[in-house]
């Protein structure tokens, strides 16, 4: 009889997961939770990856803090470690860490994998953030079929033009311009300022100085925060080119 009990608390415990071999009392569980929590309330990374580390040696099978512990490697631009742990959670369940690892392998620049892993998390949920950087990937490997069919799915979901920027970019590198100045001009009426710098590079290599320059000189008169000093760089560098081209 003995022996029966045995193999039967075996069986319960293996059906439970590693988490029920836990040397962990209830309490300590919760208190350690509950320090977690005040971590990312204090946005303490440094702590909370510690004390998620900590949780996850203990509870090997919760998808939710093996997915946290990846994020806070990948904060740390620590990709090999966010990668293992990443993989970890989408091995216990965790959905999330699809897209998480999607987005690992983007600045990873491993774009196929990328691609792989956001379909794959496509199949689950709809995630229409998600359009842009399978476009993205997609146009980072040259495949300009696939990138505009996804461009053009995220144009109704981006608010920044991004998208049609990007398809501007595009178009004007096959050298259709006609359709370059289209979607150029439709990430313009969103307020992209990149747009304003790639027409006026078209329209500067087309010879079009006076239209080039306008469209600097409108965009740099939009630049007003600190974050845009990249854009601003660009408008005064095109700027120089116009001088030059003249």
């Amino acid at each position: 009889m003995k022996k029966y009990l045995i193999l039967l608390l075996v069986i319960v415990n293996l059906g439970l997961g590693v988490q029920s071999f836990s040397a962990m009392t209830k309490e300590e569980k919760i208190k350690l939770e509950k320090q977690i929590q005040e971590a990312y309330e204090k946005n303490d990374e440094k702590k909370a990856l510690l004390l998620v580390a900590k949780y996850v040696k203990e509870f090997p099978n919760n998808a939710d803090y093996l997915n946290k512990l990846g994020v806070l490697y990948d904060n740390k631009d620590d990709h090999i470690e966010a990668e293992k742990w990443y993989l970890k959670a989408i091995d216990n369940g965790s959905f999330i860490a699809i897209s998480n690892l999607a987005n690992l392998y983007i600045e990873k620049k491993e774009y196929e994998k990328s691609i792989k892993y956001y379909k794959e998390y496509q199949k689950v949920a709809d995630n229409t953030e998600n359009y842009f950087w399978i476009a993205a990937a997609y146009a980072e490997l040259e495949d300009y079929k696939n990138a505009k069919e996804w461009y053009l799915k995220s144009v109704k979901f981006e608010k920044d033009g991004s998208p049609e920027n990007r398809l501007g970019l595009i178009f004007d590198n096959e050298g259709n311009q006609k359709e370059a100045i289209k979607w150029y001009n439709a990430s313009i009426q969103k307020g992209n300022l990149w747009a304003y710098d790639n027409l006026a590079v078209l329209y500067l290599n087309l010879g079009d100085y006076d239209a080039a320059e306008k469209l600097v000189r409108k965009g740099l008169g939009l630049v007003k925060s600190p974050d845009d000093k990249d854009i601003k760089k660009e408008f005064e560098e095109t700027l120089e080119m116009i001088k030059k081209a003249r």
